[in-house]
């Protein structure tokens, strides 16, 4: 005679599979819970007791663009271009720092430029520098830590070989 197996229920499955899920959760909180308590912490030599303070103002400041860009050109002369200087503005209590100079340069079709003293109120352009064509020139106040203003332009150009022009927008 042969015998049958009798499957067991889903509910059997599924209470057995629970128990050994409970079972195994249990045995990996008593792990848990065991290895803590044989780890105590250990202290260390470090320890910062001492205590320091400080204070600081800060402000914040801008660099001014030059003011009144204005530009002269005529027949063999070069494009002269002549500006106010800026004033810087900063909220230091000891008045802040004083302008470091000027950069220009030309783009557009030119190329060419250079740096100005902090005082300087106008520039020559190189005829040099300019051909029959058409350019930008720009400048730029220097600050203190490599900050620059924003950019001033104006065009500029030769329309013969001795008539130059020049305008401002």
């Amino acid at each position: 005679m042969r015998r049958v197996r009798i499957p067991a229920t889903p509910s059997r499955r599924r209470e057995s599979h629970a128990r050994r899920r409970w079972l195994a959760g249990v045995l990996a909180l008593s792990l848990w819970i065991h290895a803590m308590a044989l780890a105590p912490a250990r202290s260390t030599l470090a320890a910062w007791t001492d205590t320091e303070f400080g204070s600081a103002a800060l402000a914040a400041g801008t660099v001014d663009p030059p003011t009144d860009l204005a530009c002269m050109a005529g027949q063999l002369t070069p494009p002269a271009f002549t500006w106010d200087p800026p004033a810087f503005t900063w909220d230091l209590p000891a008045g802040g720092v004083a302008r470091s100079g000027f950069t220009w340069f030309l783009s557009d079709g030119f190329s060419g430029g250079g740096t100005l003293g902090s005082n300087d109120t106008s520039i020559v352009v190189p005829g040099v520098l300019l051909a029959v064509d058409t350019g930008t020139f720009t400048l730029y106040a220097n600050g203190p830590g490599g900050w620059t203003s924003t950019p001033v332009t104006g065009s500029l150009g030769m329309l013969t070989d001795e008539l130059y022009f020049c305008s401002v927008p």
